[in-house]
């Protein structure tokens, strides 16, 4: 039974990425409803830790593409 044909792999990975984008979007809304003044090192780790998450989604699809493409030219 090979798993990668049946297509699970990439169910997984699509529902884990929905799930995290779930979850990234909601702490996003907790933390603004935090009753606090926003001074600058406030939103500097705001910004660092969006940055961040953004390049290792960034760098996930990236391998993720690659490995397609792999999987696909050893195919044909």
């Amino acid at each position: 039974m090979n798993i990668r044909k049946e297509g699970f792999i990439g169910g997984f990975l699509v529902l884990g990425f929905a799930i995290f984008v779930i979850g990234f979007l909601t702490g996003m809304l907790a933390i603004a409803f935090i009753p606090v003044k926003p001074d600058v090192t406030t939103l500097s780790l705001m910004v660092f830790i969006f940055g961040f998450i953004t390049g290792m989604i960034t760098i996930a699809l990236m391998l993720v593409i690659v490995n397609v493409r792999k999987l696909t030219e050893k195919n044909s």
